[in-house]
């Protein structure tokens, strides 16, 4: 019954061949097509004998993986957007993808897309006004500087180190990011 079955699959799959590239392909196949009928033949027959403690094991299979996610090789990042206190896109961006960095634009740069970058956070971490001038910003810039610079904290702990550094970091973002517009 399998051998009929088996036999009957690869004449099937012969004249698919045949007729779609030419019965001269269809006859160098043959010895392709006799390794598939062997094989068909043979997990056919293995299927047919052993289907209980196949399905059985599929059966374990998915009542034991059922509650579990799927793996897969990358990572699902999701931003959760809340009105009251929503962070930078752009800072979402570079701890998602560990090796972000922005590109340079020489000239005059118009996003197509019309996005304009809301630049008040970087005027609330500098502690200045939204209508700061250049000289302003600048001197903000290094009182923070001074103050939170990590030479000062070399015998602090490290999680205090670790603050002033991050701190020190979203002043340069703010100060790098506000500067642009006067030059």
């Amino acid at each position: 019954m399998i051998y009929s079955i088996s036999l009957t699959f690869i004449l099937i799959l012969f004249l698919f061949i045949g007729l779609t590239f030419g019965f001269n392909r269809a006859v160098g196949m043959i010895p392709v097509l006799f390794i598939v009928f062997l094989l068909v033949a043979f997990l056919g027959w293995f299927a047919v004998n052993f289907f209980w403690v196949i399905l059985l094991v599929v059966l374990i299979n998915y009542l034991k993986n059922k509650n579990q996610p799927k793996s897969t090789k990358r990572r699902t990042y999701y931003y959760r957007y809340d009105s009251n206190s929503a962070s930078d896109f752009e800072e979402f961006f570079r701890q998602a993808s560990g090796n972000y960095s922005r590109q340079q634009y020489s000239g005059n740069y118009e996003n197509p897309f019309g996005y304009a970058e809301d630049k008040s956070k970087y005027y609330t971490i500098l502690g200045v006004t939204k209508d700061a001038g250049k000289d302003e910003i600048k001197k903000a810039y290094r009182d923070l500087v001074k103050q939170h610079h990590p030479d000062k904290f070399t015998n602090a702990s490290e999680s205090e180190k670790e603050y002033h550094e991050n701190k020190l970091k979203e002043i340069n973002e703010a100060y790098e990011k506000l500067s642009k517009d006067f030059s």
